[in-house]
């Protein structure tokens, strides 16, 4: 965690007006009710009409694309912190990561600047620095950080390790019947829910930090992960090892010969699962509670399962 101090001591969030972007992704919708549970006065930008009537009564939407900024004017009028979790995890509609992790954050940061906005949090990824050389998605979103660095606005950059929400694909495979590990499923992560990442947002919003790193209480190996996932369904645990330099070379081929939206997720997973992704442990919310709130929820309910947290 760095701790230089901002020009001004950051606000309090509680109480404030807010606004959230990205507010209908995972992350997002935590950070909407730990923030409406708070006490703030909470505005999300929706790129949809209709989006705005799942979120709480009194949460003030205003329908706006990032991708278009004349759709935002006056989206940061009267907002006292920006929380971001915007960006893209799965592409959808041909959206590039430049365009809505970079040029859509910089478009709200602009605005932010103009009215004055005492502070900006914003959620990137992991070792996103060393990342953003080989990985698209990280080096869209450090171009972000770059800019977010050079703005007279107040900042933190909060860097999860990887959300309970993501560790649900082992979830999906062990359902298949078999979980694919690279290398040896050796290499740690500890991974963190999105209401434990909403609630560091919030503190890191009324800290001094300029950038923070964060995940959950477990430390585990992916192979220990495959193995919950598969004692999630009740099932004995398949794990196939795949050569760590085959799948490299496999991605970095799918790089060069098929589009972003393609390759782009896949380059993104497979950076993440050839790295140590720990960071210093924070929250209550457990991955093996998640995964047996998954299993239940899909109605494979089991006495065996502990009581789930939220994930």
């Amino acid at each position: 965690m760095t701790t230089d101090p901002p020009a001004e001591a950051p606000p309090n969030v509680h109480g404030q007006r807010v606004l959230v972007a990205g507010a209908t992704g995972y992350l997002g919708r935590h950070l909407v009710r730990a923030l409406v549970d708070a006490g703030c006065r909470v505005r999300v930008l929706v790129r949809r009409p209709e989006q705005a009537t799942t979120f709480p009564g009194g949460v003030d939407a205003f329908v706006g694309q990032v991708t278009d900024p004349a759709t935002l004017s006056g989206v940061t009028d009267g907002v006292d912190v920006v929380f971001s979790a915007l960006g893209i995890t799965r592409q959808r509609g041909g959206g590039k990561y430049l365009d809505v992790d970079y040029r859509g954050n910089l478009a709200l940061l602009r605005l932010a600047e103009k009215a004055g906005v005492a502070r900006f949090v914003y959620v990137s990824v992991l070792h996103g620095r060393e990342l953003r050389g080989t990985v698209r998605l990280a080096a869209a979103k450090e171009k972000f950080v770059d800019a977010l660095d050079a703005s007279p606005v107040s900042s933190v950059v909060v860097r999860p390790t990887g959300y309970f929400s993501d560790m649900g694909e082992f979830l999906t495979m062990a359902g298949r019947g078999t979980v694919s590990l690279i290398g040896d499923g050796q290499l740690r992560i500890n991974p963190i829910s999105g209401r434990d990442v909403a609630a560091a947002c919030i503190e890191a919003a009324a800290s001094t930090a300029t950038d923070v790193q964060i995940g959950g209480p477990d430390v585990l190996s992916y192979e220990a992960i495959a193995r919950a996932a598969f004692a999630a369904h009740g099932t004995a645990p398949r794990i196939r090892h795949l050569p760590r330099g085959l799948v490299v070379a496999a991605v970095r081929v799918l790089a060069r010969c098929t589009p972003e939206h393609v390759y782009g997720p896949l380059q993104f997973l497979i950076a993440v699962m050839t790295h140590e992704m720990t960071a210093p442990p924070t929250g209550s919310d457990h991955l093996a509670n998640f995964f047996a709130r998954q299993t239940v929820a899909s109605g494979e309910a089991s006495t065996a399962h502990d009581a789930p947290t939220a994930g």
